[in-house]
């Protein structure tokens, strides 16, 4: 008996350790009939550069610099093969900085295959001009009241002055701080007469022209009706601007 058992043990261990049978069948024969797909990465690289291109394409490059890093996913991701695009879904804070969630659509060989969640971190910068000092109530600003200052914009179409020609000439409608970016919203045309001025009063009629003095009995602009008094007659006249000190009646 110990011998048949002994028999019977090496045949069992010849068989299993030849590797010639499989009880549960081997894994090449479980596979043996199925195509093997073939596949793509999609790498985080594709995805930054996808959407740093869809971002930039809202920005006024020449003012704001753009630069945007991937949070999430940390992996490449695994599609079928083929001709890949990637095309970034809309959203309605498309003019945000900051960390951001985006969607960005995969398409192979015209079939959309999935839409992947990124997390971007975008940041915004711009050089923007900054007061050096407490810029008061309704004065003018001039060039050398200001520098250029780089900040990190919330937007990308913030409301703040990036070059010189938006504010110098402009009269400030608040008090500006120092080193803060300017707003053009801040700022407005100073009035070329302001009340109390002294103008000299025109009046033109065919080929009469006179000129009389008077004292503006308020502020305006190039164009804007403002009461005069004529100092010659005592009448207050209503008078159109026409420049700095100078008024034209109608008759």
């Amino acid at each position: 008996m110990k011998y048949w058992i002994l028999i019977v043990g090496l045949f069992v261990w010849n068989i299993v350790g030849s590797g010639e049978v499989s009880w549960a069948g081997s894994s090449s024969l479980k596979t043996s009939g199925v195509k093997s797909v073939k596949t793509q990465l999609v790498s985080i690289q594709q995805l930054q550069r996808t959407l740093l291109d869809d971002v930039r394409r809202r920005v006024d490059e020449e003012r704001i610099t753009v630069t945007l890093q991937i949070l999430f996913p940390k992996k490449p991701i695994t599609i079928p093969a083929g001709t890949l695009e990637l095309n970034v879904d809309k959203d309605r804070f498309g003019q945000l900085s900051g960390r951001r969630a985006f969607r960005i659509q995969l398409i192979v060989d015209s079939q959309p295959i999935r839409v992947v969640s990124v997390v971007a971190s975008v940041t915004a910068r711009a050089e923007v001009l900054t007061p050096i000092r407490w810029i008061k109530l309704h004065e003018v600003l001039h060039a050398k009241d200001l520098v250029k200052t780089p900040v990190n914009l919330r937007t990308f179409n913030q409301d703040v002055a990036m070059h010189i020609d938006e504010v110098v000439g402009k009269q400030a409608t608040r008090s500006l701080p120092p080193h803060q970016p300017v707003r053009p919203s801040y700022l407005t045309v100073p009035p070329l007469v302001h009340k109390g001025d002294r103008v000299m009063i025109e009046v033109r009629r065919g080929g009469l022209f006179v000129q009389t003095p008077g004292v503006a009995k308020a502020s305006g602009l190039s164009g804007e009706l403002i009461l005069v008094s004529n100092l010659t007659s005592g009448r207050e006249v209503l008078a159109t601007i026409l420049a700095p000190g100078v008024v034209e009646v109608q008759f």
